[in-house]
């Protein structure tokens, strides 16, 4: 990999951790929709309008991690393996796949930095195991899967370290666990439902996001609105648009320092070919170039 990398693309198409079909296709559509951007140039150089050429020459790909024949566990490893070797300042920027696939890579980023980092967690769903009286009682962690998977993160990076934003404003937990829901969601971080003020108020915002720090970025893409995404397991009936996420986004990144992001769960069946699924796709990539600008930027001094 060239010195002064600042990004590395890896693809991680896997749904070994959840029940729906489609996630394992997630690279091979937003690869596919991606050369949207270089269609009409002989060598194309994309321009961001706000500040000018986007400096993605410093961002590899290096191709989709194969996991023919693997369980949950052994592709966890591999993911983490991949990670683990990228040069100490390349942000890993991971195409999945299910959301399990966020642990792997905060996994592999704990193993090999001094300094904490925040997960900043953008998604329709808390996916932390607050089922059978969790949040009230001492029990194992269940098995990974990816209704948990932000249980796991949070067990990796320490308590109040995790950043939920664009959750759906109501969770289920058992009756006689509830009471006891606030304080088991105030040790895992913050939390930043549809209807938070936060939300509109970028000062407010980042007093819970906080600055200055290191953040990883993980985007459950079924955090958009369905009418905006629909190719996507568990499709939110009421979520962000596109260009909120896009902001809120900025939001997070303008006084924090980028060390590594995923956008997982789009789901689509390979053959796909509808209006509906090319655009959700578009969308997606939109969110990932939106991220990938914010890694090479950041390397380059400009962000």
């Amino acid at each position: 990999m060239p010195l002064g990398t600042a990004a590395a693309v890896v693809g991680s198409g896997y749904s070994l951790g959840t029940p729906h079909e489609g996630t394992e296709n997630g690279p091979f559509f937003l690869r596919t929709l991606s050369k949207a951007h270089l269609w009409g140039a002989e060598r194309p150089g994309i321009v961001e309008l706000r500040r000018g050429r986007v400096p993605l020459e410093r961002a590899v790909d290096i191709g989709d991690v194969l996991f023919d024949g693997m369980t949950l566990d052994d592709a966890q490893e591999a993911l983490s393996q991949v990670v683990s070797v990228l040069p100490p300042d390349t942000v890993p920027a991971v195409i999945g796949g299910d959301h399990t696939v966020t642990l792997p890579v905060v996994r592999a980023l704990c193993n090999r930095r001094r300094r904490p980092f925040t997960v900043v967690q953008f998604d329709h769903h808390l996916d932390l195991q607050i089922w059978d009286g969790a949040p009230t009682r001492d029990r194992p962690r269940d098995r990974i899967f990816n209704t948990n998977v932000m249980s796991h993160v949070a067990d990796l990076i320490g308590s109040e370290r995790l950043v939920q934003i664009g959750v759906a404003p109501y969770a289920t937990v058992e009756a006689d666990s509830a009471d006891g829901l606030d304080g088991y969601l105030r040790g895992v971080g913050r939390q930043l439902p549809l209807l938070a003020r936060e939300l509109d108020d970028p000062e407010a915002f980042r007093e819970v996001v906080g600055s200055g720090s290191d953040v990883y970025v993980t985007v459950d893409i079924d955090v958009l609105d369905r009418s905006v995404m629909s190719s996507t397991g568990y499709p939110a009936e009421v979520g962000l648009g596109t260009r909120d996420l896009l902001r809120l986004i900025d939001w997070v990144l303008r006084d924090n320092r980028l060390v590594g992001f995923d956008l997982v769960e789009f789901a689509a069946p390979a053959d796909a070919r509808d209006a509906t699924t090319l655009a959700d796709a578009g969308r997606a990539v939109l969110v990932f170039l939106h991220l990938l600008n914010w890694a090479c930027r950041q390397a380059a001094g400009r962000a």
